[in-house]
């Protein structure tokens, strides 16, 4: 009979495996992710009956944290229609028995706390979704109605094919699941001896991963800190030059030398170039998005937001709340600058940029507010993390752009 491990939401198989034959899902877990996990045995009174559950060690995570490294591995939902389309065209199926859309929608209404958790043990090449998949969704076809042509293999055959993470993405476009733990249980595999312990490491590889390079070392521990806060579930996906031995890319000019030469050498490495939003940061986002960037090589700025448009300054003309958007916000500006102990902020201006026609500045006593929000080893209550996520968004927005670049099938010339 073999030995079988399944990727399932509850009880709804979205992909299974046997003996050493199997997908390894590590990537959609972290190594905290590991945890007794149910495992669903047929009962006596199978197949009308309830199963039985044996809680095994597995991963376990939930749909909600699941669905944002789906995201960052490219499984967006423009790119899973893409796919869906594109699975016909490569089987020359030319009218598409369930479109995308009702796909969609199926997988949105499936109740998945109540769908049967008892599967077949053995089925034919190619029937496992038409014997136990299709009845549970409610699919039906345009086409079957009629009993003139049998297409359920067409559906059969696109539905084996359809990625198992397209089929959590789209299960989690109903926010009843979203709390439901996707669940990976391979120790029935591990003490059957198809498989080793070591096979099932959490965390995605190094061509899943981001290298975020920044202005300076400051950017990046802000940056860094701030994903372990407040995005845990999906840190592991990135990963900063090592700030040990010094910053190396410290300036704009640096930074923009450094992308110029990962453009010569033709980077493999999904790479994010992060520029401050302030003036000399403007310029040299321009001048970089000018080079021949690689799709797997993006520019930002950070974001541009309106609590930004009064700020408190100082320059040679004295006091004046101005906006500081494309002039004087540095990642320290994105901090919660009003915590207890902190100084009153306020934008020094420093230099003038003839490029733009405008002053660049910077926030005083930076320092005190990078040391308050490093030192934090929990959000507070009272802490404003709106500025910092607003980051953190604009970041793996960015992020996402490379990994669903991958994924799109390529469009004919």
């Amino acid at each position: 009979m073999g030995t079988m491990i399944h990727l399932a939401l509850g009880r709804l198989e979205v992909d299974w495996g046997k003996n050493n034959f199997f997908q390894n899902h590590g990537v959609l877990f972290q190594s905290e992710d590991c945890k007794p996990v149910p495992s669903y045995y047929a009962g006596e009174d199978w197949p009308d009956g309830e199963p039985i559950i044996e809680m095994n060690k597995g991963f376990g995570k939930p749909l909600r944290h699941i669905v944002d490294r789906l995201e960052l591995l490219g499984h967006t939902l423009p790119a899973l229609e893409r796919y869906y389309n594109e699975l016909h065209l490569q089987h020359d199926i030319e009218e598409q028995p369930v479109s995308f859309a009702r796909l969609a929608q199926a997988l949105r209404e499936v109740d998945v706390n109540n769908v049967s958790g008892n599967y077949g043990e053995d089925h034919s090449p190619g029937r496992f979704v038409r014997e136990e998949i299709v009845d549970r969704l409610s699919l039906t076809t345009e086409l079957d109605h009629t009993n003139l042509r049998p297409d359920h293999w067409e559906v059969d055959l696109i539905l084996e094919n359809f990625s198992p993470y397209g089929g959590l993405r789209l299960l989690a476009e109903n926010s009843n699941n979203l709390d439901l733990d996707v669940n990976w249980d391979f120790t029935p595999l591990v003490e059957s001896g198809w498989a080793s312990d070591e096979e099932f490491e959490a965390g995605p590889s190094n061509d899943q991963c981001f290298l975020i390079v920044t202005e300076g070392s400051s950017d990046a521990k802000v940056i860094k800190h701030a994903l372990g806060l407040l995005r845990p579930h999906v840190a592991d996906f990135f990963q900063f030059v090592d700030m040990e031995e010094g910053y190396p890319f410290s300036g704009t000019g640096n930074l923009y030398r450094f992308t110029q030469g990962l453009v010569s050498i033709a980077i493999q490495n999904n790479t994010i170039i992060v520029y401050d939003n302030d003036a000399e940061g403007v310029a040299k986002l321009k001048a970089t998005q000018a080079l021949s960037l690689p799709p797997n090589l993006r520019t930002m700025q950070l974001p541009q937001l309106s609590v930004f448009s009064n700020f408190p300054t100082y320059g040679p003309t004295g006091s004046s709340s101005l906006d500081i958007n494309g002039k004087a916000a540095a990642i320290e500006c994105y901090l919660d600058l009003r915590q207890p102990g902190l100084p009153k902020p306020v934008i020094r201006w420093t230099s003038f940029n003839r490029e733009l026609g405008v002053y660049q500045g910077e926030l005083e006593q930076k320092t005190d507010f990078l040391k308050c929000f490093l030192k934090l080893k929990s959000i507070p209550t009272d802490y404003d993390t709106t500025k910092i996520e607003a980051v953190l968004d604009a970041l793996i927005d960015e992020c996402v752009t490379i990994a669903e670049e991958r994924n799109l099938p390529r469009q004919p010339d």
